[in-house]
């Protein structure tokens, strides 16, 4: 993992922004770690124009969630609210991702230099 904070940034300055990140930190209690997926599909009747270089039927939106390895959770989103909901849920989660990768570096900075001072 590269260090975002680089050895000119001053401990107070990391911790500034670690107590920053702790205020703004939200939980959305509809935070969702999955993906979703647009697809177009041919239907089972031959004679109908998506087997003939006409349009695939869709599009349809699927939710999808590793589980663990090889273990995989999808299920078809059929209203608009629904994608729409999945959507907000995934964008909460990403973003409180993102969130919790910038205090764990920070942490990880501020715990070399107590390192560094113990051996200095």
């Amino acid at each position: 993992m590269a260090r975002i904070y680089d050895t000119a940034k001053s401990t107070l300055a990391l911790r500034q922004r670690k107590r920053l990140l702790l205020s703004q930190l939200k939980i959305c209690p509809d935070s969702l770690r999955a993906s979703l997926v647009e697809r177009f599909s041919r239907c089972g009747k031959a004679n109908c124009q998506c087997h003939h270089g006409g349009n695939k039927h869709g599009p349809f939106y699927y939710l999808t969630q590793c589980l663990a390895v090889g273990k995989v959770n999808k299920f078809l989103l059929k209203s608009p609210a629904q994608q729409q909901s999945a959507r907000d849920a995934i964008a909460h989660y990403r973003q409180l991702q993102e969130q919790l990768e910038e205090l764990s570096q920070i942490n990880a900075e501020l715990l070399r230099r107590q390192e560094n001072l113990g051996h200095g």
